[in-house]
């Protein structure tokens, strides 16, 4: 797959995961814009997930990281690399905010086959076993829930 491909399916899966956030209940705080694909510098606001979520009723806030997949590679979800499991593990326990990774597997980023939603201590490598990750399934039409520190 080309990067301008990959790219604009990470894009259009971010809108989708987007979508599942009803604006009655949550707003978005921010939403990163990956400024790194279009240049080779480090940026400090890129090592943070792709979205910083608001939980407006209780006013709680949490990280989501979206990635999408189309297939597992060697049997495993290659969802990271080390640098940057290591960088989002910084930033969820210094910033002391709950960090979800929300996963997307399938042929359409636009509209996934398959979700997972699971927290990033759970998420323990860069590629993970489908053992792993398939405890934390979700419909993946079914809008966003939050409670009790958990993104469902």
């Amino acid at each position: 797959m080309k990067e301008d491909e990959s790219i604009e399916k990470g894009n259009d899966f971010e809108k989708y995961v987007v979508s599942l956030f009803d604006d009655k209940y949550f707003s978005i705080v921010q939403w990163s814009t990956d400024i790194t694909r279009k240049h080779d510098r480090f940026v400090e606001s890129d090592a943070g997930p792709d979205l910083i979520v608001r939980y407006l009723p209780k006013d709680e806030i949490f990280c989501v990281e979206c990635k999408f997949r189309s297939s597992l590679f060697e049997g495993k979800l290659q969802w990271s690399d080390p640098q940057k499991l290591k960088r989002y593990q910084v930033f969820a326990r210094e910033k002391r905010l709950p960090f979800f990774i929300v996963i997307g597997f399938g042929r359409d980023s636009s509209y996934p086959e398959r979700m997972f939603c699971m927290p990033l201590g759970e998420a323990k490598y860069p590629a993970l076993y489908p053992s792993v990750f398939e405890k934390f399934e979700r419909k993946p039409g079914k809008p966003f829930f939050w409670k009790n520190g958990v993104l469902k």
